[in-house]
């Protein structure tokens, strides 16, 4: 089948892929229904070599019946690459839940599009929208009324805010106090002047050092960048 006659098919799967989150075991005859969405992205992982792991886009789905996603090629390094074609374990993240299941390869639809089996089984696991990430990385905070600066250690970031820490007792800084990040994130994004306001601060390391908690405001560009960092440690399950 040439990709080229699929559009039809893809149209009436994209029905099919959304409905709504639903209990997986609520009704043995029913087939189960999983919130797949057309062009989401869905993490595949080798069962047989767990350092293989690939991310692929759902391009249609058929509930009880197959799967239809872009191949799933793991990059090994600048001239070797692996296509998982066998069995293989899923995870797929939709509205704070992370969906696992097994499945294989039914066929190939065209060089670039896998027909997987839908599964039969469905482990759910509920994830906080904005989970906290745990990360060391180095931080310059600009106070935005004075322009002060100041390098902190970012411990921790998720979708709508993080925690710093400052090896300072005394800061020009309190609840309300508006601030601007910069920061490179661990998958090389770089985050140029965040916005953010100060929710919390709190005395540590027996109080020679402050602890920061901050809501991100603006602007979509940063926010953006940081959503898809976060998300893509809820796809591989990573803190």
């Amino acid at each position: 089948m040439r990709f080229d006659e699929l559009p039809e098919m893809l149209a009436d799967n994209r029905a099919e892929g959304e409905y709504g989150r639903r209990d997986l075991g609520d009704d043995t005859d029913a087939p189960i229904r999983i919130p797949l969405k057309i062009d989401e992205g869905i993490v595949v992982h080798s069962i047989t070599n767990t350092s293989h792991i690939a991310k692929a886009r759902i391009i249609g789905a058929k509930a009880g019946d197959y799967v239809l996603i872009t191949e799933p090629t793991v990059r090994i390094n600048e001239r070797v690459a692996a296509v998982l074609d066998k069995d293989f374990l899923c995870s797929y993240f939709c509205d704070g839940n992370l969906y696992i299941f097994h499945s294989r390869c039914r066929r190939y639809l065209t060089d670039d599009v896998m027909c997987i089996e839908y599964p039969r089984e469905v482990e759910v696991r509920q994830i906080r929208k904005d989970r906290r990430i745990r990360v060391n990385i180095e931080t310059k905070l600009v106070v935005s009324d004075t322009g002060e600066s100041f390098l902190a250690d970012l411990t921790d970031i998720s979708r709508g805010g993080c925690r710093v820490n400052i090896n300072q007792r005394r800061l020009p800084m309190m609840k309300g106090t508006n601030l601007s990040l910069t920061f490179s994130l661990p998958n090389e994004a770089f985050i140029s002047a965040l916005k953010a306001v100060v929710v919390r601060i709190a005395r540590i390391k027996d109080n020679v050092a402050t602890e920061i908690g901050m809501k991100f405001t603006s602007p979509e560009s940063e926010l953006s960048k940081i959503e898809n960092f976060c998300e893509f440690c809820m796809f591989f399950d990573l803190e």
